[in-house]
């Protein structure tokens, strides 16, 4: 009896917990790995090991689908009666050890050193990156991240145990990133820093 209350109570109070402590870094990694699937929707749980990664992309927005000369008419003339064709979302799911981690982030710093700019703020990864940084600047632990079109909602533990959340959505980093580009010249600050979540 008393067994079976203390392995209630510990697992009750256990949360998972992850070996991986720079989520800023090993989000980045998923985001460059997962950028050429064009998620709309993604999450990204951390397992204890790794991350689970769930989602729905859509097909490349930048191969252009080509027309017949009929089709491309029938739309002139009849806008309201022409079909549309909404390509469907396609469900993926993949699994990133911390391993995996460590050996995709050596592949892609080769990468990063080659190229001089700095990195494209929008992009998934650098995405992904911002909301790992917020977890790590509070000392939490990843319990759940969200990307629901171009909005993120990052779920973590802080360092005393509590749920916290936080968001990020495309307005929030173009005001950001004009205000750190007006102070480029002095130590910029991350994306994220200055807001309310």
């Amino acid at each position: 009896m008393i067994e079976n209350q203390t392995e209630a109570q510990s697992s009750a109070t256990q949360e998972p917990t992850l070996t991986i402590a720079n989520y800023g870094k090993s989000l980045r990694v998923i985001g460059q790995e997962l950028t050429g699937l064009f998620p709309r929707v993604l999450e990204i749980t951390a397992d204890g090991a790794g991350f689970a990664v769930t989602g729905e992309c859509h097909p490349n927005p930048f191969e252009a689908v080509k027309e017949n000369f009929f089709m491309r008419a029938w739309k002139t003339v009849f806008p309201s009666a022409a079909p549309t064709d909404a390509a469907p979302l396609t469900p993926f799911a993949r699994g990133f050890s911390g391993d995996e981690v460590d050996r995709l982030d050596q592949i892609n710093s080769t990468r990063r050193s080659e190229v001089s700019r700095r990195a494209d703020t929008y992009s998934l990864a650098e995405r992904l990156r911002t909301m790992g940084a917020i977890v790590d600047r509070n000392q939490g632990r990843l319990k759940v991240l969200r990307k629901e079109a171009d909005r993120l909602f990052v779920e973590y533990w802080d360092a005393q145990g509590e749920i916290k959340n936080a968001k990020l959505t495309t307005v929030i980093m173009y005001r950001n990133q004009q205000r750190i580009d007006a102070l480029r010249q002095n130590n910029p600050t991350e994306l994220w820093e200055g807001y309310d979540f």
